[in-house]
């Protein structure tokens, strides 16, 4: 969805800064040479990041259409359920990992690239590639406490130890 690629971004944005910082600091504090190759290096592992998991939900809401079309809208029974399960399941498994096999390599390209050419500083490619769960994990637990409170409904009598009676 939108709102999961927004904070992806959002959080490879905040990564990025941080790593950033992290190496202006360490260049003023360790005499470390301070170049372009830091910038070029998060943004490199920040796309990448950002990329794949645009083609991980892309190609999961392609694979769950697929499987709404083919089903189709019918009701079925527990027993026409399993074998339609079990004749598709293997179809579905091989999508799973071909794209977890895409994004896998595309991560190891990445890797390579930024060790091997001198356009990138290593590290900071790296970071971003790894922050990927941790930031998903910290979106997830941030959108659930904002859902819960703007779902919560607050009344006159919450925090004064009074009760509502019904009338």
């Amino acid at each position: 969805s939108y709102t999961e690629v927004a904070i992806i971004a959002i959080g490879e944005i905040i990564v990025s800064a941080l790593v950033v910082l992290g190496y202006f600091i360490a260049g003023a504090a360790f005499s470390y040479e301070f170049t372009y190759r830091v910038f070029t290096g998060v943004l490199l592992g920040s796309a990448v990041t950002i990329i794949n998991f645009i083609f991980l939900s892309v190609s999961v809401n392609r694979l769950v259409d697929e499987f709404i079309e083919i089903r189709g809208t019918r009701e079925m029974d527990e027993e026409e359920a399993a074998e339609f399960t079990k004749a598709h399941s293997m179809k579905i498994q091989n999508r799973i990992t071909l794209s977890f096999i895409i994004r896998t390599v595309s991560m190891l390209a990445t890797l390579l690239v930024a060790f091997l050419l001198d356009w990138f500083e290593p590290i900071a490619t790296v970071i971003p590639l790894f922050m990927y769960r941790p930031i998903l994990t910290v979106g997830n637990l941030v959108t659930s406490k904002f859902s819960k409170a703007k779902s919560t409904p607050v009344t006159e009598s919450v925090g004064t130890g009074e009760e509502k009676e019904d009338n």
